[in-house]
């Protein structure tokens, strides 16, 4: 009897002790109540990648969707790394619209590159010539496709914004000096030189690169130049560009920091999943 009345005492302590999991196989380990309870309550507002008519949540409890276990893991370990819970929320969003929205396409005819040809991971960069962020990415991306000589390819497509006075003429002024093979120089010029362009920069810059002035002026002035960089614009908006600079890696756009060691950790993580994924 009185064996029996301790089973009966314990048992509500011993249902207390094992709550039910909100996120099965979701390592919760570490978590506040209260960011458990931020971080299921996200898993409820997105769609499952697995099945879109499920929720996250729905798919983790099922157990049917690894990507989504995935996300809400992801999620669980910025908030073990100090993270508030609108930065988790922001962070995970992040990682969902990189790696789960339709990979973008870009028409890359002629447009300027560099790296290497046969790569496995394609970067497209959309730049403003303006754009101070933009003139700090340009050592990043150089520095990138240094130490990546094999297996990296980065493409520059045009994004003048409207606020700028020289983008624009600078972005044609690239695409000039493209045609006679001096795009990432010229490129380069307009970068070293932001805060100072002015109408007559291109041409000096032209001269300095020892390109033809004749036919560098023509081809500023060309209709078909102008209508590359609307070109550009128009894939950019269309892919949910929201501002410069923003890189399509592999078709989906980089959302984390844009720093070379956070993209350099970014494209490692990239690669181990191509190779996963090789017959």
């Amino acid at each position: 009897m009185r064996a029996l009345l301790w089973l009966l005492l314990l048992a509500p302590f011993a249902a207390a002790a094992q709550p039910v999991q909100p996120l099965p196989g979701v390592q919760l380990k570490g978590l506040a109540p209260d960011e458990v309870a931020a971080l299921t309550e996200l898993m409820t507002q997105g769609a499952c990648p697995c099945e879109p008519k499920k929720s996250l949540k729905e798919c983790i409890q099922a157990k049917s969707c690894p990507e989504a276990t995935a996300l809400a893991d992801y999620g669980a370990a910025k908030f073990r790394d100090g993270l508030g819970t609108e930065q988790v929320q922001e962070a995970v969003v992040r990682k969902y619209l990189m790696d789960h929205t339709p990979v973008a396409q870009f028409d890359l005819t002629n447009v300027p590159a560099k790296g290497d040809p046969n790569a496995d991971i394609v970067i497209v960069e959309f730049a403003d010539f303006e754009c101070p962020h933009c003139a700090l990415m340009r050592t990043v991306v150089d520095d990138l496709v240094k130490k990546h000589p094999k297996g990296l390819r980065v493409h520059f497509k045009q994004f003048p914004l409207g606020m700028h006075p020289q983008s624009d003429k600078a972005a044609r002024a690239t695409l000039a000096a493209h045609r006679q093979g001096k795009f990432w120089p010229m490129h380069d010029l307009c970068f070293q030189n932001q805060g100072k362009l002015t109408d007559g920069s291109y041409a000096k810059f032209a001269a300095e690169l020892g390109l033809n002035a004749e036919r560098f002026a023509k081809d500023m002035a060309d209709p078909a130049i102008a209508q590359q960089v609307e070109r550009d614009r128009q894939e950019a908006i269309a892919a949910g560009l929201q501002g410069t600079p923003t890189l399509f890696i592999n078709g989906r756009q980089y959302m984390e920091e844009k720093t070379l060691e956070a993209i350099d950790d970014y494209l490692a993580r990239l690669r181990v999943k191509l190779k996963s994924a090789q017959p």
